[in-house]
């Protein structure tokens, strides 16, 4: 079972919402969200590695979106 913080009811208006959208619509937010996902992780890296320049915090984004790594599992 998936473990979720969205009530049933908020989920129900979500869907409502999404199924009432147009194609179009669905797509730029998937756009959006995809964009800011983005940002988000490379306000993390910048965050990480302060010393980094954007040029470098573009280049491990970029290597983390099309080259990712093996992440270790929790011990």
């Amino acid at each position: 079972m998936a473990v979720s913080d969205t009530t049933p009811e908020i989920a129900a208006m979500q869907s409502r919402i999404h199924m009432s959208m147009t194609g179009e619509q669905r797509l730029l937010l998937a756009l959006e969200i995809s964009y800011y996902s983005h940002e988000l992780m490379k306000q993390g890296l910048r965050d990480s590695h302060p010393e980094w320049s954007e040029e470098q915090v573009a280049r491990e984004f970029r290597a983390c979106l099309f080259a990712p790594r093996q992440v270790p599992l929790g011990s």
